[in-house]
């Protein structure tokens, strides 16, 4: 697993363990079926895998990979959506196959019905999340009475929920403003709120208006962390296609640490940043290598069900789930490359 804040190195960190809110879903149907696949190669041509996802540095890699040709637009279609909300529900609704989702909406999804399984994990957030506040807000108690705009998701509630129990403040004691992430940056500078819980490239983005950081996911350490989740139908039907954009990913993440200057011209665009500024955003993201994935997806007691089981709890206590969830399956370490 590789750090960001030595590109020139690769420190092995492991870490745990989600950034949007689960909406009212129906699992959706695919339209045609492919039997008899095997990873090894395929007799027939697969249906097209489409992955959605939002904006955010640690899903740039399989754009980055689709950019350079990694995987065949016949294979794989990346879909960027405005939220991950957006996304789930076109996951409901058999819009696309799969998804890049914080563990905690794959495990919100579950409990609604919408089976999913993790085939990779992309990154964990230790200080990528963050809560943001105009300079004269001193401390989180100075959040008493202030608009504090966050993404209606389960990694916003997440956050704020622990936000508001370190500052001994109710719901009831701040004016919560749900709004997508692609608001973020123009609701701050319009002064629609004090304060944001929010993540790349948004910090980046108001950087030049210096906001205050009062809070990260670096004080929740564990309980953010980004995968891949695909249907498991999707998995028998199209597995070569999932192989492919898996490896895709972790091709496309060795570019970028082995050069980053080339990497961060592609990455900017969509980031909307400057190419220079592309390395910062990746300030407290960690993101685990193929090694640290077969730990955290294979094996008879795969890392990241425990993960998973320790994170239900979690929100189970903060009545961000209205049961508990099962995780069989939620594992599939057999797409990754082998170390």
């Amino acid at each position: 697993m590789h750090t960001i804040k030595n590109l020139k190195h690769e420190a092995a960190i492991a870490s745990l363990v989600s950034r949007r809110k689960f909406l009212g879903l129906a699992v959706g149907s695919l339209a045609a079926a492919i039997t008899g696949v095997g990873l090894s190669g395929c007799s027939r041509k697969e249906p097209l895998v489409r992955i959605a996802s939002n904006v955010w540095p640690g899903y740039e890699f399989l754009y980055l990979a689709r950019d350079r040709g990694y995987f065949r637009k016949d294979q794989v279609r990346m879909v960027e959506m405005p939220s991950a909300s957006v996304c789930i529900e076109a996951l409901a609704a058999g819009t696309v196959e799969g998804a890049c989702l914080t563990l905690d909406e794959v495990l919100t999804a579950r409990s609604e019905g919408l089976e999913l399984s993790v085939v990779a994990v992309l990154d964990v957030s230790l200080g990528a999340d963050v809560l943001l506040v105009r300079p004269e807000i001193k401390s989180l108690q100075g959040l008493k009475g202030q608009r504090i705009g966050v993404e209606q998701s389960a990694v916003g509630a997440i956050m704020l929920d622990a936000v508001l129990r370190k500052a001994g403040l109710k719901s009831s004691d701040v004016k919560i403003v749900h709004m997508n992430v692609n608001r973020h940056r123009d609701a701050y500078n319009s002064n629609e709120v004090e304060a944001l819980i929010t993540f790349e490239p948004v910090v980046s983005q108001l950087s030049s208006q210096k906001p205050l950081l009062l809070f990260s996911s670096a004080d929740i350490p564990g309980r953010i962390i980004d995968v891949i989740a695909i249907r498991p139908e999707v998995l028998k039907m199209s597995p070569d296609s999932v192989q492919r954009l898996v490896a895709a990913h972790f091709r496309a993440r060795d570019d970028f640490l082995k050069n980053p200057e080339e990497a961060s011209k592609i990455i900017a665009r969509r980031l909307d940043v400057n190419p220079e500024d592309v390395p910062s955003t990746y300030q407290g993201i960690d993101l685990p290598d193929v090694s640290a994935n077969h730990e955290f997806l294979s094996g008879q007691s795969p890392k990241l069900d425990s993960s998973a089981s320790e994170l239900v709890e979690i929100m189970l206590e903060a009545k961000l789930l209205p049961h508990k969830v099962d995780l069989v399956n939620l594992s599939e370490g057999r797409f990754l490359p082998k170390d």
